[in-house]
């Protein structure tokens, strides 16, 4: 046999013995499956927690009831709760909710039936600022109500309460993504996705500066809505992909109330719509600044697209802050406001690149004391364009 064959043996020989000694690959065992468990939904005192943990089922826990939280609830990433007909979560008094997901192991509150309401949702009344839903889908939920108010929504948020819910989804509501119509709460709502529901958000005015980012489009009606009432605040309304619809007022009030309507922003009004910034017997002078850009401008004009199908923007400030530019203000001056813009006495508003069009009575409506700068308006069908009051 030849050297060279004999050493080529010897290496192979040499190679196959290291091969065998090398370790076994470690064996990873599967991580244990536990069968779902009901919770007896005994009411959870203050100062209790409850932590629900992934069981690596795909439905770790049930909830056939009401829930009652006055404690502490934490809903680690990855759990799945299923809930039956009628049943939720209501967190009240200095109780919370944590729905800790993230981003590839989210959390999923979900329904026995996958029909639009089959389960009640989460009502929180707490201002407890450890609340927080995040990286949580919420579907099927919207249905029976937790109180006599026959409030119903994915989420339902009572008065004066604190809520940051970020990076959610919330599907299949048989009612509103999100229903925050009472007084004193303080809501983070960002980079949210509402979609399958009958209206994605019923909020207060002053709660809109909260909504930030997020996809809102694929509802019954793709519309943030905002009930009547009063921004107190300086408040911000972001172009967020979908109109607001005010139903009725909204008004700017004294006490340092601002808004702010930025590029791209359509707020739709019904017949007892209007937008009103108003300055009252005393405080600081609320003020309205809704400037778009001619590549983006902003929209006030009706649900309804027909004249007269709004009131209009009255304005009963001395505010130097008042403008309205590159914007399209139509289907105002119904009867009960005789312009599109109505100054009262004393205010101070600069109007610019506006386009007044299918406007009922006049465009512009002004008390001879109001200072009312214009420029660069336009005109398409309207009653009158400039009226004394």
């Amino acid at each position: 046999m030849k050297r060279s064959t004999l050493l080529l043996i010897s290496l192979l020989g040499i190679l196959l013995l290291a091969t065998s000694c090398e370790p076994d690959e470690p064996v990873i065992p599967e991580p244990e499956v536990l069968p779902a468990e009901v919770l007896d939904c005994t009411y959870l005192e203050p100062g209790n927690t409850v932590t629900l943990e992934d069981r690596n089922n795909a439905i770790d826990y049930i909830i056939d009831c009401q829930y009652g939280i006055g404690g502490d609830l934490i809903i680690k990433p990855g759990v799945t709760i299923q809930f039956g007909t009628d049943a939720g979560i209501k967190v009240t008094g200095t109780g919370s909710i944590q729905a800790l997901g993230v981003l590839d192991n989210q959390v999923v509150l979900t329904g026995n039936s996958k029909v639009a309401g089959e389960w009640k949702g989460i009502f929180i009344q707490s201002n407890n600022k450890a609340n927080k839903i995040e990286y949580t889908k919420i579907e099927y939920a919207g249905g029976g109500s937790f109180n006599s108010n026959d409030d119903r929504g994915g989420v339902i948020i009572y008065s004066n309460t604190f809520l940051n819910m970020n990076n959610t989804t919330i599907t299949n509501s048989e009612t509103y993504g999100l229903n925050a119509v009472y007084g004193g709460c303080e809501l983070e709502l960002e980079d949210n996705t509402i979609k399958n529901c009958d209206i994605p958000f019923l909020v207060k005015p002053n709660y809109v500066d909260g909504i930030v980012g997020g996809n809102y489009t694929g509802n019954q009606t793709d519309a943030i809505q905002v009930a009547n009432g009063f921004i107190t605040i300086d408040a911000t309304y972001r172009d967020l992909g979908v109109p607001y619809h005010a139903l009725a007022r909204i008004a700017v009030n004294a006490g340092g109330g601002k808004l702010t309507l930025q590029p791209g922003v359509a707020i739709e009004f019904g017949l007892d719509g209007s937008l009103e910034i108003n300055e009252g017997a005393s405080g600081s002078k609320p003020s309205l600044i809704a400037v778009g850009t001619a590549q983006d401008p902003i929209t006030l004009t009706g649900v309804n697209k027909v004249s007269g199908a709004w009131q209009g923007v009255y304005f009963d400030t001395p505010s130097p802050l008042n403008e309205i530019g590159f914007a399209t203000i139509e289907y105002a001056s119904n009867p009960s406001q005789g312009g599109a813009i109505a100054n009262w006495a004393g205010t101070v508003l600069n109007v610019h690149d506006v386009t007044f069009k299918d406007i009922q009575h006049c465009a512009i409506l002004s008390k001879s004391s109001a200072s009312v700068t214009t420029s660069n308006l336009s005109y398409i069908n309207v009653g009158s364009e400039i009226c004394p009051w």
